[in-house]
């Protein structure tokens, strides 16, 4: 009895021990791995580059970012700065305690990069933290020209920040009136009294939306205006940058930061507001007006419902994506990306440069996007971050990164850095275009004219295709379907790459060899392509080439072909999905053999979209009315959520991958309120999207190719004088002679048209160092605007008759017509209508 209790004892007592040891082993290999850990991990590096920004007759404007990489010129034109008299600039520089050695800027040319002034600055003084420089610039710019000035900070620890924007020294713009209304608009909207002066400028309608502080508009009510009752204080001074600048007319944007006061509460907003306005004599004019409202998250239990996820006050604009389950969701909100995970009842703050609300400018900057690439159901997360960096390890750069998410060991990791040399603008357009990540890790992205598949694991690039034009290939909207021409010659292609990037699976669909293949779309998952014949490759009366497919077929991936559209005479030249509704654009053909126009065609898909299981949604909440949620598929429980925030995972090496973006095709590029809306290689198409935005469109040489601004009340160019045709010499070869001729060029039109030349080869021949535009299917009133600045435009009629359309009034066009060999007048609407019922075919050109 006695020694069984011993027994007991030791065995009590070995076990123990061994408890003792196995709880000591995971808490010494706890804390090694725990070391390793923090040793491999780091916080992300705080912004270090100093702030610039210019001052107009008093007025604070136009700040700017350092950038440390090389950028292209041509495109960047984040803000125009106008000089002041003398052509005198001043600069504000915020050197946010960073020591700066040496101050120097330059002048170039933004068609060709030339070098055109090179001056360091030594005259400066030190306000505050700040420091003040006003230089001059010399007498080598031309009036009411744009240059780009790039100013050069060389700091203490030798790296040299370069400061972008556009300056022109204009003459009789009326910049001072035009930023007074602007600043004194944005003031009164904070005071009731004051506001009663803006009714005068709006214009409320139904279009506007009255539920919601997101997204005020001209058209909104007055309440809306005046921030109906959330009394918000401004804690930011609005900082205006010029977007667009003409004498008369310009484009604004005011950023700012105000606080709403929620009982013991204090929430933080950004305020970003967009204004179009034109000057006249009397009084000035509000043509555009836009304000946007962005809440700024705080990862707190207060901001989570039972059933739900409260964003708060947005634009709407929340970029979401889902775990095929349902049970992860990501969601990007104000520039910062989070992930939530419903079975653990976490909820992880991946990517942002401010944690909260912060007056450092640097952080709050939003001159890059985010993009979710996938979600598991574990919750890791694949995610891009591209545009200008402000912060971290790639501070100053311009470029896409690549991350991943480890839910497991909560690290965020670089997977690849891809520089670019492009304008931030630029490039985050293009990333939106193609960029998709697939769950091996492998990145595809069009960049240029080549669709690329980057192995993140490896950092192995494939070249998937290449000399890619905008008119070759069509990428599905969740960018996982991709479709493209095999060769470059689009016009002769008989065979089109269909390719699922998640699988990596493609499947090849060919023609006859006497025939040719089109992408045209895609509607959902199912790829709508156009076959032609080549035989039936025509031009229109300008020249531009005609491709008129006489069958069009959906085809899916794995099911093959699920419809066929052909009917007899009917021709196919271009097609357009919008939700589950294709368009059509269709010609016919007449007796004679030519091609006409024919009313527009609808397909549509009655396949329903599927839902998501987490859904996008809002909700009332007084007084802010119309507030952002995410809804969740379940409930959850608020109280016990637990908050993390992971590190960056340290690495050795370089992780940078070098892409070549050279573009195959020419481009007109489209800007809008907030910079690049979209590209084409047609300049009719891009001038056509820019008169619908009040956008501008220039070409890839920084030329502006068309500008949404207001017209002179009359113009004519006086030079030209009236010509008659003979029958030796048609109207048409008149009008080009004349347009020729007006630009100091003598040519024989009729003869070359007698070879077969048509109106474009001439032009292009006889003013070869021009932008000769095609511009058919725009409306008179687009094409004014050439005549606007003293170029003629050739309007070519169905008969092949040619008109120059020379001058305007308010009322009226003047026309240089060679049958009736004179010049007259005619009513705008009258003229407007007969040009559309002859197709809207006009040609010009810009002086580049």
């Amino acid at each position: 009895m006695f020694n069984g209790k011993i027994l007991v004892r030791k065995a009590l007592i070995n076990v123990a021990v061994v408890l003792f040891v196995f709880i000591m082993s995971i808490f010494i290999t706890s804390k090694i791995i725990n070391k390793d850990m923090t040793d491999m991990t780091k916080e992300m590096g705080d912004a270090t580059l100093p702030v610039i920004s210019t001052e107009y007759n008093g007025i604070e404007i136009n700040r700017m970012f350092g950038y440390l990489s090389d950028v292209d010129i041509n495109f960047m034109r984040e803000n125009i700065t106008p000089l002041m008299s003398g052509r005198k600039l001043r600069l504000w520089i915020d050197k946010y305690n960073t020591p700066i050695t040496k101050l120097s800027f330059e002048v170039r040319a933004i068609e060709d990069n030339r070098l055109i002034e090179n001056t360091e600055i030594t005259d400066f003084e030190t306000v505050g933290r700040k420091l003040k420089a006003d230089i001059v610039l010399k007498d080598l710019i031309e009036t009411n020209r744009e240059y780009e000035l790039i100013v050069k900070l060389e700091l203490f620890d030798g790296r040299v920040a370069s400061y972008y924007t556009r300056v022109m020294n204009p003459e009789e713009y009326h910049i001072s009136d035009k930023l007074e209304y602007v600043s004194e608009f944005t003031e009164s909207t904070f005071d009731l009294e004051a506001a009663e002066n803006l009714k005068t400028y709006l214009e409320p309608n139904s279009s506007a939306d009255n539920t919601t502080f997101g997204n005020v508009n001209i058209h909104s009510n007055f309440s809306r205006i005046t921030w109906g009752e959330l009394h918000p204080v401004r804690i930011t001074e609005p900082v205006i940058s010029i977007k667009e600048l003409a004498p008369l007319t310009g484009s604004f944007i005011t950023d700012f930061y105000v606080t709403v006061k929620d009982e013991d509460i204090t929430k933080y907003y950004k305020i970003q507001e967009f204004y179009r306005v034109r000057y006249s004599k009397s009084r000035m004019y509000l043509l555009d007006y836009e304000r946007t409202m962005n809440e700024v998250f705080v990862d707190t239990n207060g901001s989570y419902l039972t059933d739900s996820i409260l964003l708060g006050i947005t634009d709407g604009n929340v970029n979401m994506v889902e775990s095929e389950d349902g049970g992860s969701v990501a969601f990007e909100t104000g520039g910062r990306l989070y992930v939530y995970n419903a079975p653990d009842n976490k909820v992880a703050y991946l990517f942002g440069y401010y944690d909260s609300y912060t007056d450092d400018e640097r952080k709050m900057n939003d001159s890059h996007r985010i993009k979710i690439m996938n979600v598991d159901e574990a919750g890791n997360v694949s995610f891009l971050v591209y545009g200008y960096f402000s912060r971290g390890d790639h501070e100053g750069e311009v470029g896409i990164q690549a991350y991943r998410y480890d839910a497991g060991v909560n690290t965020v990791e670089e997977l690849a850095f891809i520089p670019s040399t492009h304008a931030p603008e630029l490039l985050m357009r293009e990333v939106e275009q193609l960029s998709f990540m697939n769950s091996k890790g492998e990145l595809f992205l069009l960049v240029g004219s080549s669709l690329y598949d980057i192995h993140t694991d490896s950092r192995v690039v494939e070249v998937i295709a290449e000399d890619l034009t905008v008119n070759s290939f069509v990428i599905s909207s969740n960018n996982h379907l991709v479709a493209w021409q095999k060769g470059t010659d689009n016009m002769n292609c008989q065979e089109l790459r269909l390719m699922n990037l998640e699988t990596g699976k493609s499947k090849d669909i060919a023609v006859r060899p006497t025939e040719s293949i089109i992408p045209i779309s895609f509607m959902g998952e199912d790829l709508i392509y156009g076959i032609l014949r080549k035989s039936d490759i025509c031009k229109d009366r300008t020249g531009a080439l005609l491709l008129p497919m006489y069958t069009v077929k959906i085809e899916n991936v794995t099911e093959g072909v699920l419809m066929t559209y052909e009917q007899e005479n009917i021709y196919i030249v271009s097609g357009e999905v919008k939700g589950n509704q294709i368009t059509l654009h269709r010609m016919i053909k007449k007796g004679d053999g030519q091609l006409e126009e024919y009313m527009d065609d609808q397909i549509m898909n009655s396949d329903d979209v599927q839902a998501t299981k987490n859904s996008v949604s809002s909700l009332v909440i007084s007084p802010y009315d119309k507030v952002t949620r995410i809804q969740l598929k379940k409930e959850i429980n608020p109280a016990t959520i637990k908050h993390l925030s992971p590190k960056m995972v340290l690495y050795e090496g370089s992780r940078e991958i070098r892409l070549d973006s050279k573009r195959s095709d020419r481009v007109y590029v489209v800007f809008g309120k907030y910079g690049v809306d979209s590209f084409y290689t047609d300049p009719a198409m891009a001038v056509k999207k820019a008169y619908e935005i009040s956008g501008t469109v220039m070409n890839e040489d920084g030329d502006y190719i068309y500008q949404k601004t207001s017209r002179n009340s009359k113009n004519q160019i006086m030079a030209i004088k009236e010509e008659a045709a003979t029958e030796r010499k048609s109207s048409l070869a008149t009008c080009l002679d004349t347009m020729i001729g007006y630009e100091g060029v003598i040519r024989n039109s009729q003869y070359m048209l007698n070879q077969g030349l048509l109106a474009m080869d001439i032009l292009k021949d006889a003013l070869s160092d021009y932008e000769i535009l095609d511009l058919s299917g725009c409306s008179l009133d687009m094409v004014l605007y050439y005549v606007n600045m003293d170029i003629p435009v050739l309007a070519i009629l169905e008969d092949e008759s040619a008109v120059l359309i020379i001058g305007f009034n308010d009322t009226e066009v003047v026309l240089m017509d060679p049958i009736r060999g004179e010049i007259y007048k005619e009513p705008i609407e009258e003229i407007s209508q007969k040009f559309d019922e002859n197709g809207d075919y006009f040609i010009t050109y810009l002086r580049k």
